[in-house]
């Protein structure tokens, strides 16, 4: 005799189910009759909600069916069991069905046949809630890249600041119908009652590839670079644009150079990661554009590096920061840098350097307060020495431990549309023979001038330093 669920229960789930399918539905009509006029934001929500609600009550239903189906299960168990006698036991498969159709969870109970049933329950709604998943995280990804094309047209409409208000809005977006697994990518946004300086903390450190890839042989007979590689050591002139990997094609390479290296550019000089990283590590570079596109990474240690420039290339952006990331440990940097930096386009870090005769660039905070971001791991220069350089405000205020001789602080030339800096941020500076010409230094920000021998516990390199550090 086949086992009859229970009926009153099926019922009232799926009187719920209906009602959720009927607001699905409702709100499909709705989304049809949205003016062509609306927002982008609007329609990309609307798109993005129904597709969640959609694959949400589908999921409801499964389940709904896999609890009947459980239930139903555990009742014949409990007849061929009857006939043991084991009253426990059936009492214990008795409140597993209950806790089933009124919570759709399993009981606590460990019966050996209980829990064998229950496996298969069990791995059953697993591959259920996997498949929900996936189809959220399809539309995550699809609504990502609505928001990213309506950016990219709103900007080059000039309207920079619809195009910032969609970016928010879109950030919120991203983590409702994500269920909280786009937070990564998300800033948090700061108490505004916050009036007190913002604690140093450890950086985070900065993970170097670990992959060595073969050597190949002659890679600069071309000027398009497909295949991951170590490149043999070598003194060689750079006088066209060198590309890295194609992202289009979906072909992300890992390029390592070899020590003690030396290449040398000129004005179409440039080495472009467009899908790649590239490490680089006891080597030389002069007069070379090291450019990279969004999710592009350079890793430099031990190096020199001299009249060189470090801009975000192409077009490529999501709704984070730092896009471009240029990584520098132990090196010497002379001469060189961007025209452009922003916290949107460009991430930094470097650690134990030294710099000498830059005029470093205004870096644009745009909507961050520089408080904000005092432990960002890929915005941040620490424990190096500035020799000769000019250096304008804002450029300061990412500097934690470091040494500044001969050098000149200056205002900032060009903030753009920035954010007023409202939130106090503190600054030491440990100076020798330095001028200071800021004149418009915001009443949030303190910048503290000591004297060299008031840094303590750390240890800063110098020029003689670091080319011993690269001879080794």
């Amino acid at each position: 005799m086949k086992a009859i669920p229970n009926v009153h229960s099926f019922k009232s789930t799926l009187f719920i189910f209906t009602n959720r399918l009927a607001s699905l539905i409702c709100s499909g009509l709705m989304i049809i009759g949205i003016s062509s006029a609306a927002e982008p934001f609007d329609g990309i929500s609307k798109t993005a909600k129904e597709e969640v609600s959609a694959a949400d009550t589908a999921t409801l239903f499964k389940k709904a069916d896999l609890s009947q189906k459980y239930t139903a299960a555990l009742t014949n168990l409990e007849k061929t069991l009857a006939a043991g006698g084991d009253l426990n036991l059936i009492v214990h498969l008795r409140e597993e069905r209950d806790s089933i159709q009124k919570t759709g969870d399993p009981s606590s109970h460990q019966d050996k046949p209980l829990v064998q049933i229950r496996e298969k329950y069990l791995k059953s709604m697993t591959a259920i809630n996997a498949e929900t998943k996936a189809s959220r995280a399809k539309t995550v990804e699809s609504t990502a890249r609505k928001l990213r094309e309506q950016e990219t047209a709103l900007t080059k409409a000039g309207k920079v600041d619809e195009a910032l208000t969609l970016r928010k809005n879109g950030e919120s977006l991203m983590l409702e119908i994500s269920g909280g697994t786009a937070a990564d990518a998300v800033s948090f946004t700061d108490d505004p009652r916050a009036k007190s300086l913002p604690n140093l903390n450890p950086l985070e450190p900065i993970q170097i590839p670990a992959e060595r890839p073969p050597v190949v042989e002659k890679p600069f007979s071309t000027g398009s670079w497909l295949t991951s590689m170590t490149v043999p050591v070598a003194k060689q002139n750079i006088r066209e644009p060198i590309i890295l990997g194609d992202r289009n094609k979906n072909i992300w390479i890992n390029v390592v150079v070899s020590p003690y290296s030396v290449w040398s550019g000129a004005d179409r000089g440039k080495v472009h990661l467009y899908a790649a990283s590239f490490l680089a590590t006891k080597s030389r570079f002069e007069n070379l554009e090291f450019g990279a596109d969004h999710a592009n990474r350079f890793y430099f240690q031990n190096c020199a590096l001299t009249n060189c420039r470090f801009p975000k290339i192409g077009w490529w952006h999501d709704g984070g920061d730092f896009f471009a990331k240029h990584y520098f440990e132990n090196c010497y940097i002379k001469g060189s840098y961007s025209g452009k930096l922003t916290v949107q386009e460009n991430g930094i870090r470097a650690q134990t350097c030294v710099f000498e005769d830059i005029e470093f660039p205004t870096i644009r905070f745009q909507k961050h307060q520089p408080a904000d971001l005092v432990n960002e791991k890929w915005l941040r220069i620490i424990t190096c020495r500035f020799v000769k350089c000019k250096i304008p405000l804002s450029f300061l205020l990412l500097t934690r431990d470091c040494m500044f001789e001969n050098c000149v602080f200056s205002d900032d030339i060009d903030r753009g549309d920035d954010e007023e800096i409202t939130k106090p941020i503190k600054i030491d500076l440990y100076v020798s023979n330095c001028q200071m010409r800021i004149n418009k230094l915001p009443p949030a920000v303190t910048l503290n001038q000591k004297q060299y021998g008031e840094l303590k516990g750390v240890t800063i390199p110098t020029a003689d330093s670091l080319a011993e550090m690269m001879a080794r």
